[in-house]
């Protein structure tokens, strides 16, 4: 059963090339669509297992199919495939503006999401899995057994998705932007301390105290053994406790909006239904 990529932008290719690359490859033929020849061109240049063509060309040849597309492109690539889906496909998004129920609608094939993280570029981190309707244990099973070959897969409802995608998908962006300005902050301090220092010092302090709960030291023990009253670290902390929380929740918050705007904004109703036609749930 083939696999096919609609969409080769930076998270497609990404995928594409975490499962190309990955120590246990799919045993599955990889395809991919883009609608830039020159991106789809690249990504066959460095993978001679990766079959290009055009979307509907994917949806005939697979049997899992991942749209990889921005949200507001999600109707004009499921009118590109539609002739091509069946009910034996199985349809994945790596979005969560568009909702399952909405899709599941507009489609004849079982659908699921799966939330990647740019952390699966170097095989880590963890994929959100959320079943769509008429998403069976064994596409469970399946897609699991995939992402597992690139990361951590934690399956989740659709309503819990916004937050724990702050957390896996966004999260790389949101640390590199913390430790950037922590170093930007320790070189301001003392400018003779080079920039390029800083940034290595806060890397590999981040990179080794991961590893402490590895090493059965969780985050309360490291704040015991850090932290002492009075210290400079115990000071510290209190600054962050004063700004820390309320940011954090301003993210949670802030995040959560826009995802309503944009779901508002390219709602697939009657939009999509016009397009594609109904399509009766199986």
């Amino acid at each position: 059963m083939a696999i096919g990529f609609v969409g080769t932008g930076r998270m497609g290719a990404m995928l594409v090339r975490a499962l190309l690359g990955a120590a246990q490859p799919v045993d599955e033929d990889i395809w991919a669509s883009n609608r830039s020849q020159e991106k789809l061109e690249e990504l066959s240049i460095l993978y001679a297992r990766l079959h290009i063509g055009r979307s509907l060309d994917l949806a005939r040849e697979c049997r899992t199919l991942f749209l990889c597309v921005r949200p507001e492109d999600t109707a004009r690539a499921l009118e590109e495939i539609r002739p091509a889906l069946t009910p034996n496909h199985l349809l994945i998004l790596i979005t969560n503006v568009v909702e399952l129920d909405t899709l599941a609608a507009a489609v004849p094939c079982r659908t699921a999401k799966v939330i990647p993280s740019y952390t699966q570029f170097v095989r880590g981190g963890v994929s959100l899995l959320i079943p769509g309707p008429r998403c069976r244990p064994a596409d469970v099973a399946y897609l699991r057994d995939l992402l597992e070959r690139v990361s951590r897969t934690y399956e989740l409802t659709e309503p819990q998705a916004r937050a724990a995608t702050n957390v896996v998908s966004c999260g790389p962006a949101f640390l590199a932007r913390f430790c950037a300005d922590w170093a930007a902050a320790a070189h301001e301090m003392q400018p003779d301390l080079p920039l390029a220092d800083c940034e290595m010092l806060v890397r590999e302090t981040v990179r080794a105290t991961i590893e402490l709960p590895r090493a059965g030291i969780d985050a309360r023990e490291i704040l015991d053994e850090v932290s002492t009253p009075g210290g400079m670290t115990y000071e510290g902390l209190k600054a962050m406790d004063e700004v820390l929380p309320a940011m954090w929740r301003a993210v949670m918050q802030r995040t959560a909006e826009r995802e309503r705007e944009l779901r508002a904004a390219i709602s697939m109703e009657p939009r999509a239904q016009q397009a594609l036609g109904a399509a009766s749930p199986q």
